[in-house]
């Protein structure tokens, strides 16, 4: 028989991450705060075993489970520290690649018709480009007046003889006037007249240089095809361009312009025959500089090609265009830009003309001139009415002449980078290319002509430029690793390695912040509103004996 005092005494079930709030503090103890005498842990564990109870990302909870021992907590201790860490790995490597490799440039069509692109614009620099009898009798009193002297008609003659071969790359036709003292220390007196309109009434009439012209096999004026244009060459005939505003005004109201063609080989394309009197021409000078650039392109690079010859240019066209996607990128990361981005620091161009690189380029050239000169040659780059510096006068030419080293090369800004710059100074260009780029890769061949084709009082010359192909390949360039695309290879990580998302992270956020305060703000709240009880006497302590033994009365 059992009485209850023998029974064992029942204890109180141990909360599971315990309380927010220990009661089981004595009230008449003195509250010294939650950071104080240690507290600070008892305090936080209760709270950090809550969130990994009810914690969406998965692993935690086994980090407090009551019902595991420690070595297997330490397990998964061990296995979400391992893949916290190949998450991390995984996602530095795909920032890496997000901050390095934002673009990419794929084909985007291999057989893309070459209609689709205009036929280059061509120009014809000839080295002998004045009329030699007109600049010897007619010029010189033309524009100095019948009462000039003979000096200063001599100092005419040989200043724009000189003047007429220059161009960016090549100034050496100065030397034979610069370098002779006496017509350098002249040429003052040439500075009240306008070199461009001089050169300008100089020139070679159409039909002194042009015998017949052909487009796409079909026989053309060349009077009314081309047109004479200032580049950096000087003045060019130039075929099918868009820089002149005249020709800016029929590309808005001609649909076909410029020119296209859908066929390829020789003879499809332009057809040009070139005969000149060869006294017209000045003596020792030779062969012309053929130009193929983009139809609104200011000037290019041009390639001497010989007189007596048949000359023929097949080309095939480069383009590569861009997603619009991209212009979330600046143009330095994506390494192109848009024509339309006019306040971006890389943006250079020739006023009233569309951005191309090579546009970009002729602004760097004109900038270089200007910082080293003063002054802008007109004759070899366009002039606008907000431009705030001078033209070049005649005495100005000088100068040219003496930086003619720096401005025959054009280095790049990472060039130096790679190969030793030989020359003392250069011109440096830091242009990007045109987000909507057109190039014109040229292959040039040559053959002598036949004897019957050549007289012996002219200088013939046979050009056929056309398209290599009737195809191309057009290039794209696209985002690579867009920001959105970062996120859901972060969230696809998250998700693979932790198990976790988006509102794991909030959830965290929560109870690091709201959560906390809120937990914090209640215990200090909690430990206020506890009323201090006078000190009571020592509990007295009742002792039974576990056994009670009947005793038997007997009567």
């Amino acid at each position: 028989m059992f009485y209850p005092q023998e029974l064992p005494h029942p204890k109180a079930r141990r909360p599971l991450y315990g309380n927010y709030i220990d009661k089981t503090v004595p009230r008449h103890q003195k509250a010294t705060g939650c950071c104080k005498d240690g507290k600070f842990v008892g305090l936080m564990l209760p709270y950090l075993k809550e969130y990994c109870a009810t914690s969406s990302v998965h692993g935690f909870r086994y980090l407090t489970d009551p019902k595991l021992r420690t070595f297997e907590r330490f397990i998964w201790l061990l296995i979400l520290l391992g893949t916290f860490i190949c998450a991390t790995i995984v996602y530095v490597d795909l920032t890496e690649l997000y901050n390095s490799a934002r673009v990419h440039t794929t084909i985007e069509d291999s057989m893309q018709p070459i209609f689709f692109v205009p036929f280059p614009s061509v120009g014809l620099c000839p080295r002998s480009r004045i009329n030699w009898p007109r600049l010897l009798k007619e010029t010189p009193e033309e524009f100095l007046g019948s009462d000039a002297s003979a000096e200063k008609r001599e100092l005419f003659k040989s200043f724009f003889a000189a003047a007429s071969g220059v161009h960016l790359r090549d100034m050496h036709s100065l030397g034979s006037f610069f370098e002779n003292s006496s017509l350098a220390g002249q040429i003052r007196q040439l500075d009240g007249l306008d070199v461009v309109k001089v050169l300008e009434a100089l020139n070679l009439n159409c039909n002194d240089f042009f015998k017949s012209c052909t487009w796409r096999g079909k026989q053309h004026n060349c009077c009314e095809i081309f047109e004479l244009q200032r580049t950096e060459y000087g003045f060019c005939w130039v075929f099918n361009s868009a820089v002149s505003a005249e020709m800016q005004q029929r590309q808005r109201e001609d649909k076909y312009y410029p020119r296209r063609t859908a066929q390829s080989g020789p003879g499809t394309g332009l057809e040009v025959y070139l005969q000149l009197n060869k006294s017209l021409t000045m003596p020792g000078l030779r062969g012309i500089y053929v130009m193929v650039k983009q139809p609104q392109q200011w000037s290019e690079s041009a390639r001497l090609v010989p007189h007596d010859c048949h000359n023929r240019i097949s080309m095939v066209p480069r383009y590569t265009g861009s997603d619009s996607r991209t212009r979330t990128l600046t143009a330095k990361v994506r390494r192109c830009i848009f024509p339309d981005e006019i306040h971006d620091p890389h943006y250079k161009n020739l006023p009233g003309l569309v951005y191309w690189r090579g546009n970009c380029r002729s602004k760097c050239h004109q900038e270089h001139v200007v910082n080293l000169c003063n002054c802008s040659p007109t004759l070899l780059f366009p002039r606008h009415q907000k431009d705030n510096f001078s033209e070049c006068k005649a005495s100005d030419f000088k100068c040219l002449y003496e930086h003619r080293l720096t401005f025959s090369v054009e280095r790049l800004p990472l060039e130096q980078e790679y190969v030793d710059n030989v020359y003392k100074d250069s011109m440096t260009c830091d242009c990007l290319n045109s987000c909507s780029q057109l190039i014109y890769d040229t292959i040039y061949s040559s053959s002598a002509m036949e004897p019957q084709e050549l007289t012996a009082d002219t200088i013939s010359m046979h050009l056929d430029i056309f398209f290599q192909s009737s195809w191309y390949i057009k290039y794209q360039t696209h985002m690579r690793f867009t920001f959105v695309e970062l996120l859901a290879s972060f969230g696809g990580i998250i998700g693979l390695f932790l198990g976790a998302s988006l509102l794991s992270a909030i959830e965290l956020i929560y109870y690091a912040t709201i959560g906390l305060y809120l937990y914090l703000h209640h215990y200090n709240l909690k430990t206020k509103q506890q009323p201090r009880a006078p000190e009571s006497p020592a509990p007295i302590t009742l002792k039974f004996r576990h056994k009670i033994t009947p005793t038997k009365i007997v009567y």
